[in-house]
C-alpha cells in the first residue's frame, strides 16, 4: 500500500488539458504534502491508466483520486455505474485514496464497490453540502461508515462561525472510533477550521495551487498553508490570533503577525476570521490569546468585553482585544501607531496641522494631535461631521473643498481616497500643498498619489508606517515581546509588491 502522508496540506490540481494537469503537479510537489486529482475537470477519454500512473509517479507524495459527480459539485455528468466504472479504469495507478460520494456508495452497493477494489487505496466516503450546514452531522458520519468507508470526509458551508466547531467536533469523534476524519467548514466563514482541523486529528486540509483555482469556497493557497501559517507545525498547544471584521480580504495582517511570531519563537499563529456578525462570534472570543478589530465592529465589539484602556475612550473604538487572567480587555493601538509614523514631527514644538477626513482614523489622529498641543483644523467632505470631530477636541473645522485656503507644518490624510484601486485620485490637488509634512494613512499603494505629488516640496510620511506601528504594539500587548518591527515593515512591502 502506498505511503502515508507525513504532512496535512493537500493541494488539489484541477486542470482541464493534460499538459496544464501535468505541470500544476510538478509545481505543487514543493509545498504539498498530498495531492488530489480532480479527474472530473478532465475529459473522460484522458482517464488513462498510463497517464495517471505516470502523474501519480511524477506527484512524489501520496495522491487521492476524485472524479466527482455533478450533483455533489464536481463535473462529471455520468450516473453512479459510470462513475465508478471510471475509476475501475484507473484505480490501479497508484493512487493511495479514491475519493467516492456516500451518495454513490449507498447505490452501487459494497459487491460493485468490491469489483474495483485492488487492495492499492483506501476508501474515502465524502459528503457536501454547498448550501449549509446539516443539524444532523452525526447521521451522516454513521451514513459513510456504514458503506464501509475508511476516511471520512464531510464537507459543508459554514452558515456562521459555530459551524466550525460542530466541524471539529466530527474529528473527535472520529479519533474515539479510530476513523480517520477529514472535516471542511467551507466558505468566508469556516476558515478557521480549514486552519485548525489538522492540528485536532483531521487527516488534511485543501489547498489550491494558486488564487482563482479553488475547488471550494474558502480553500487557502497551498503556499500560504506552509508559508504564512506553518500548518504543519500548528498542535495541541498553539495559541491562536486573529482579525474580526467584514470584509478582511486583503488584509496583511496574518502575514505581518505571523512573520512575528515566527521571529520571537512563538507557538502561535495569526488568523483570518471574517465576521460578518459579531453576535455569531462572541461566545468564543475568550478562545483566542488576542484580536485585531476592523471594521465595522470597531464599536460594537465593546458590548463584549470586560476592561476597556483609556486609549479606548480616546478614540471611540477599540481595534484590539487582549484575553487576560481578569477577562478580555479592549485597546486601540491605533494612537500607537499615529505616534510611530510622525515620531520625526512630534519630537519638536506643537506647529499647525490640517486633518482630512471625519472618521475613526481621524479620531486617532486628533487624539495624538491633541496630546501634542497642536493647532488643528479638520476638513472633511461633510462639514457638519468635520465640526463635530473638531468639536470633540477643541479644533477648528472647515469643508474639504476649501482645502485650498490652508496650509502649516503637517497634513494628513485620514480618507481612503487615493486607496488602491483608485490609485489616481488625491484629497488634495498637488498645487495646493503647502505643508513641511505630508501623511497618508493610506498604506496601499505605498506611494499615493498625494505623497508622490507632496514629495516635492515636503517630506512625506506613508500609512505603511502607521499600520507597522499599530501592529507591532498588538504584538507586544498579545505577547509582553517587542515586535520585529523591520521585518514587518518588509512583509508589507513584499506583500505589496512595491519599494519604498
Amino acid at each position: 500500500m502506498p505511503p502515508s502522508p507525513s504532512g496535512k496540506i493537500c493541494t488539489v490540481i484541477r486542470e482541464c488539458a493534460p499538459g496544464d494537469f501535468e505541470k500544476a503537479v510538478l509545481g505543487s510537489r514543493r509545498d504539498s504534502d498530498l495531492l488530489e486529482f480532480r479527474l472530473d475537470f478532465l475529459d473522460p477519454s484522458q482517464l488513462t491508466r498510463e497517464r495517471m500512473r505516470r502523474w501519480v509517479a511524477l506527484a512524489g507524495v501520496p495522491v487521492i483520486g476524485t472524479l466527482r459527480r455533478k450533483p455533489h459539485g464536481g463535473r462529471f455528468e455520468g450516473g453512479a455505474v459510470e462513475q465508478l466504472e471510471m475509476l475501475g479504469r484507473v484505480g490501479g495507478a497508484g493512487f493511495s485514496f479514491l475519493d467516492i460520494e456516500v451518495e454513490t456508495l449507498e447505490a452501487v452497493g459494497p459487491t460493485r464497490l468490491n469489483e474495483i477494489r485492488d487492495g492499492s487505496w483506501r476508501l474515502i466516503g465524502s459528503y457536501h453540502d454547498f448550501r449549509g450546514t446539516p443539524s444532523d452531522l452525526g447521521t451522516i458520519f454513521q451514513r459513510i461508515v456504514a458503506v464501509n468507508a475508511e476516511v471520512v470526509k464531510i464537507a459543508t458551508l459554514a452558515a456562521d462561525f459555530s459551524d466550525n466547531f460542530r466541524l471539529l467536533e466530527l474529528v473527535s469523534q472520529g479519533r474515539r472510533q479510530g476513523m480517520p476524519v477529514i472535516a471542511v467548514a467551507m466558505g468566508e466563514l469556516g476558515v478557521y477550521s480549514r486552519l485548525v482541523a489538522p492540528s485536532r486529528g483531521a487527516l488534511l486540509t485543501y489547498a489550491s495551487t494558486r488564487a482563482g483555482q479553488e475547488t471550494a469556497p474558502g480553500q487557502f493557497t497551498a503556499r500560504d498553508l506552509k508559508c504564512v501559517y506553518g500548518l504543519n507545525s500548528i498542535d495541541s498547544g498553539t495559541l491562536f490570533y486573529g482579525v474580526i471584521g467584514h470584509p478582511i480580504g486583503h488584509s496583511l495582517s496574518p502575514q505581518v503577525h505571523n512573520h512575528a511570531f515566527r521571529q520571537l519563537g512563538l507557538n502561535c499563529r495569526y488568523l483570518p476570521l471574517p465576521t460578518p456578525s459579531l453576535e455569531a462570534l462572541a461566545p468564543y472570543l475568550q478562545r483566542f490569546g488576542g484580536l485585531s478589530v476592523t471594521l465595522p465592529h470597531k464599536v460594537a465589539v465593546l458590548r463584549y468585553v470586560d476592561s476597556r484602556h483609556p486609549s479606548v475612550a480616546a478614540c471611540g473604538a477599540a481595534n484590539t482585544l487582549v484575553r487576560r487572567e481578569d477577562g478580555l480587555w479592549a485597546y486601540n493601538t491605533d494612537l500607537d501607531g499615529v505616534r510611530h509614523a510622525l515620531r520625526g514631527c512630534l519630537q519638536g514644538s506643537p506647529g499647525r496641522a490640517v486633518l482630512l477626513g471625519a472618521g475613526g482614523a481621524a479620531r486617532s489622529a486628533a487624539a495624538v494631535l491633541r496630546e501634542a498641543r497642536w493647532q488643528v483644523t479638520v476638513l472633511a467632505r461633510n462639514r457638519s461631521k468635520a465640526e463635530a470631530l473638531a468639536g470633540d477636541f477643541g479644533f477648528e473645522a472647515d469643508s474639504l473643498d476649501r482645502s485650498g485656503r490652508y496650509g502649516g507644518d503637517l497634513l494628513i490624510n485620514a480618507t481612503p481616497v487615493g486607496m488602491s484601486p483608485a490609485i489616481h485620485e488625491s484629497p488634495v490637488a498637488g498645487k495646493e500643498l503647502r505643508y513641511g509634512t505630508v501623511f497618508d494613512m493610506v498604506y496601499n499603494p505605498l506611494e499615493t498619489r498625494l505623497l508622490r505629488e507632496a514629495r516635492k516640496g515636503a517630506r512625506v510620511v506613508s500609512g505603511l508606517e502607521m499600520f507597522v506601528g499599530q501592529a507591532a504594539r498588538q504584538c507586544f500587548l498579545w505577547t509582553g515581546r517587542e515586535a520585529p518591527l523591520q521585518g514587518m515593515r518588509d512583509v508589507v512591502v513584499g506583500s505589496l509588491k512595491f519599494e519604498v
